[in-house]
């Protein structure tokens, strides 16, 4: 996946998803504790008795439930899908890894979206995760699919949240440009 730069950092005043950008800042702060505790938890365990798969997997479901949590805290639309996808679709995400995800649209975002998925991407970063991210539609990623880095990624994409009728299509373009 290419990286996306947010461009504007800050967050509105107005109202965006179902909570005010206050509101969705609190949730993202608890967010970012439970998963800094999660975080501890598991590196402690894996210390006290050393196993790494089981240590790579909770990390990746603790990072699964920030993202789904912080997706919900920002009520995005259940027409769009959030998606793991790489290392991290596969499931297999080290301590100080990028956590690559997929923002998959129905249709090129409008000025509006466009402002949602921002503030959400930032808040992901609020969360303290290294985020490699991409926001594209079905018929983007089959054109990005060109290229190997972004198919081999798209091969291990599992859904995280939103709309599993998106993902499926999605699983049909990556599965008919092989």
């Amino acid at each position: 996946l290419r990286r996306v730069d947010t461009p504007d950092r800050a967050r509105p005043a107005a109202r965006t998803g179902h909570l005010t950008s206050r509101a969705a800042s609190v949730a993202t702060g608890d967010v970012r504790a439970r998963l800094g505790l999660e975080r501890e938890a598991s590196r402690s365990a894996f210390e006290a008795k050393p196993n790494p798969h089981r240590y790579l997997r909770e990390h990746c479901r603790a990072v699964d439930r920030a993202l789904r949590e912080a997706w919900h805290a920002r009520g995005m639309s259940q027409e769009l899908a959030l998606i793991a996808v790489g290392g991290y679709g596969r499931g297999e995400l080290y301590p100080h890894s990028d956590v690559d995800i997929l923002v998959l649209l129905p249709i090129a975002a409008g000025k509006a979206e466009r402002g949602t998925l921002e503030v959400f991407i930032t808040d992901l970063w609020d969360l303290g995760l290294e985020l490699g991210h991409a926001v594209r539609t079905v018929d983007e990623c089959r054109q990005e699919a060109k290229d190997v880095t972004v198919i081999t990624a798209l091969l291990e994409a599992r859904w995280l949240a939103g709309s599993r009728t998106l993902f499926k299509a999605l699983q049909s373009a990556v599965a008919a440009t092989l």
